[in-house]
């Protein structure tokens, strides 16, 4: 499975309009088997669509990101984590273990409908199932 995650320096970008950079790790038994830094233009919408796919990623790991690109994003089979901030190697390391990313939750998401958190997002829960 590939899994990106916008990157601002060793960070996860605080807003995904304004992200350029993205970490693409592919992930196979729970270890991350590849990774490439892909330059990108977050504003162009409908190329970083093109581009997620053509990566084939099934997960977008992100800071900030309205409910329109995050509903079309996942209509085209890319489950999205939205309002996520920290490390990004922390981050991504908890992702792989299939542990809990609530407590990289942006400030004051209170994991309501606006960050869209579930107990179990679908591919997180077959990283936990995957031995």
């Amino acid at each position: 499975m590939n899994v990106a995650i916008t990157v601002w320096g060793n960070r996860i970008s605080p807003v995904f309009d304004s992200a350029q950079t993205l970490l693409v790790a592919e992930i196979r038994e729970k270890q991350i088997v590849d990774r490439k830094i892909q330059r990108f233009q977050a504003t162009m919408f409908s190329r970083c669509l093109g581009l997620l796919q053509e990566l084939d990623v099934r997960v977008l790991i992100c800071g900030a990101l309205c409910e329109g690109p995050v509903r079309l994003l996942e209509f085209h089979g890319v489950e999205v984590i939205p309002f996520v901030t920290g490390e990004v190697e922390e981050i991504l390391a908890c992702f792989v273990e299939g542990k809990d990313l609530k407590k990289f939750a942006m400030p004051g998401c209170g994991h309501a409908r606006c960050c869209r958190w579930r107990n179990d997002l679908p591919l997180q829960q077959e990283l936990k199932n995957n031995v």
